[in-house]
């Protein structure tokens, strides 16, 4: 038996019916990591000041937004933000 898991999409956080921030965690590390792979590929051109303006301003600031929401998040869920 499968189970059909809804997810909307809110002002740029997956909410589950569940209020898991699973799915929301996963997508913000998805992101991240595609930014810092596109990052790469102009590294070669860029100063060292530049690539870090660059790092804070695409993922750091994906993963500061609604952070407030990972307050209470277990932290097996907020550890895919530190390891993936």
């Amino acid at each position: 038996m499968t189970s059909l898991m809804l997810c909307i999409w809110v002002l740029g956080v997956f909410v589950t019916p569940d209020l898991c921030l699973d799915k929301h965690v996963t997508a913000v590390s998805a992101k991240c990591f595609l930014q810092l792979r596109q990052l790469s590929r102009v590294r070669r051109s860029l100063d060292d000041v530049s690539v870090e303006t660059l790092v804070h301003a695409f993922v750091t600031s994906r993963i500061d937004y609604c952070n407030g929401l990972l307050a209470g998040a277990p932290k097996m869920v907020t550890d895919k933000l530190r390891n993936e």
